[in-house]
């Protein structure tokens, strides 16, 4: 289990609930646990959501794997690694899906990624849907992984601008 995911543990332990809204969620991570600063709690938020450890409904955030069951000290801080996964996993998904356009339809990157731009730009969406497209007019086939981390991070993209 990685720092996000203990992380995500406690909170929910420490609450003693299954669900928790988002401003629990991060008041519980700056405020009551004092791990982070608000906006840096907000990050580890959108850290489970993009990795896929927490998910929204309705406006309230539940863990998508056995909190309950988390064996976490009680000296228990998270690293600043905890907070910058999701970011990282979201461009790392953007470089894939370009990469793998690139290697399989041997286009030039700077193609690629110029139609991903525009495909974006066109249809006001985030650079992930939009990559994936891109990859899919290329012939690509996009599979159910790919589209999860695309959910993910634009929803935890739309819950940083609430």
């Amino acid at each position: 289990m990685n720092d996000l995911q203990k992380s995500i543990a406690v909170l929910y332990k420490r609450k003693g609930k299954d669900v928790l809204s988002e401003r629990e969620f991060v008041f519980s991570a700056s405020m009551d646990m004092r791990w982070f600063s608000p906006k840096d709690a907000q990050k580890l938020m959108d850290a489970g959501l993009t990795d896929g450890f927490l998910e929204k409904k309705n406006g309230s955030l539940m863990p998508t794997f056995d909190w309950t069951s988390a064996e976490v000290p009680l000296d228990f801080k998270p690293s600043s690694e905890a907070i910058k996964l999701g970011a990282k996993r979201s461009q790392d998904l953007f470089s894939e899906i370009v990469e793998s356009i690139v290697r399989t339809k041997s286009v030039p990157k700077r193609e690629v990624v110029s139609k991903v731009n525009k495909k974006q730009e066109l249809l006001g969406i985030d650079i992930e849907p939009a990559a994936l497209l891109v990859a899919s007019s290329y012939g690509l086939q996009v599979d159910k992984s790919h589209l999860d981390r695309a959910m993910s991070a634009v929803m935890s993209r739309d819950v940083s601008a609430e």
